[in-house]
């Protein structure tokens, strides 16, 4: 009996330690694989993205962000990018490049900041191929995805004025 208990207490251990640890707020590319997400292919990111509105939320503090800042992005059909978060509103542009499986934002530096996307199930994690500080880890997440421009980001074409008639 002594025994059994044993064995059974050192397989438990063994499954245990088998288990993913738990998720860090800035997980790598690894970690998330290890967690059962799938790198999202370059065609299929364009796929998921155009003419779709994204919610979602900062994973961790930057030089422009905090932890838990909720954003929304709208990726036009036309390649066209509004962002807004608790901060800020801009505009830009985004492509997915022919031989990479990243997505490529430009916002007003005019230079591209590219992630790869992870399929988490629930969620659609960002993680940063940018040189620098954030590179290889998730900065951030979407944890809701809509059609359209759901926000209104995109403006609207002004109304044709209405000539007044002469007399």
């Amino acid at each position: 009996m002594r025994l059994a208990i044993v064995a059974g207490s050192v397989v438990f251990g063994l499954l245990a330690g088998c288990a993913p640890k738990e998720l860090p707020p800035d997980p790598t590319a690894d970690a998330l694989r290890e967690h059962g997400a799938k790198l999202i292919p370059g065609p299929a990111i364009a796929e998921r993205l155009t003419d779709k509105t994204l919610y979602g939320t900062i994973a961790i503090d930057t030089n422009t962000a905090k932890a838990g800042d909720a954003w929304t992005e709208y990726f036009g059909a036309d390649g066209q990018l509004w962002y807004r978060d608790t901060r800020t509103t801009f505009h830009g542009y985004w492509h997915v490049p022919d031989d990479k499986d990243e997505l490529c934002l430009t916002f007003r530096e005019g230079e591209d900041r590219c992630a790869q996307l992870f399929d988490l199930g629930d969620t659609i994690r960002f993680v940063s191929t940018a040189q620098g500080p954030y590179q290889g880890r998730s900065t951030s997440y979407a944890d809701k995805v809509t059609d359209g421009d759901a926000e209104g980001f995109v403006p609207k074409p002004p109304e044709p004025r209405q000539r007044k008639k002469r007399k």
